[in-house]
């Protein structure tokens, strides 16, 4: 129930601020952009094991309220089980998944140090389940291609020029195209953490550097 929930109140989220990006777009797309290279770190669950997802993403933003681009994410944390391998019994397996993907990230509310963001990014990647054999080789025992889509929202709080407080949570929706990995990976995401604003402290160092 609690996952129905996060669900439909972030698209709701979304289809309300939906109207009110398309009239900014063309307004932002007036602006310069500037370069954005972003690492993320995302929480989540894989068959109710608590996990963390890693990524990088490069992209392009307009006037700190639209940004877009391509990314990289993959799972960080160790899922590991012992399952049953033909010929050689059980043994342990650990689970292996990244995916290439496109995002875009719109901030429908600032004002003073809030901040409340609509970031959406679509994915394909591949996952696999592994295991070493009796000479010590990995080999595959699974292996899947997927589709991922991840709707989310995030609230963020600057307390100084430098750093903010954040939090997020949103939904990943994984679609396989092959065979099953023997994991559930569609599940909530969540964010949680501070936020150090680089972009601005290499600005203000090289106006001092001039």
């Amino acid at each position: 129930m609690r996952t129905l929930f996060l669900l439909l109140l972030t698209s709701f989220a979304i289809s309300r601020v939906q109207a009110q990006l398309l009239d900014s777009i063309a307004l932002f797309a007036q602006e310069r952009p500037r370069p954005v290279l972003r690492l993320d770190m995302k929480g989540s669950f894989v068959s109710n094991q608590n996990v963390r997802m890693m990524g990088v993403k490069l992209g392009l933003e307009h006037a700190r309220r639209f940004q877009y681009g391509a990314g990289y994410s993959f799972l960080f944390s160790p899922v590991e089980r012992d399952r049953f391998v033909h010929g050689l019994g059980t043994r342990p397996t650990r689970l292996r998944m990244g995916y290439v993907h496109a995002y875009v990230d719109y901030a429908f509310y600032q004002r003073g140090p809030w901040e409340v963001r609509i970031p959406v990014q679509v994915g394909v990647g591949s996952g696999s389940v592994v295991y070493d054999d009796q000479a010590g080789r990995r080999q595959k025992l699974f292996r899947s291609g997927f589709i991922i889509y991840e709707p989310c929202m995030t609230v963020q709080y600057r307390f100084w020029k430098y750093f903010g407080l954040g939090a997020g949570w949103g939904y990943r929706l994984v679609m396989r195209t092959g065979h099953s990995l023997d994991e559930r990976l569609t599940a909530p995401i969540y964010t949680l953490g501070l936020r150090i604003f680089f972009e601005d402290v290499y600005r203000d160092l090289d106006k001092q550097l001039e």
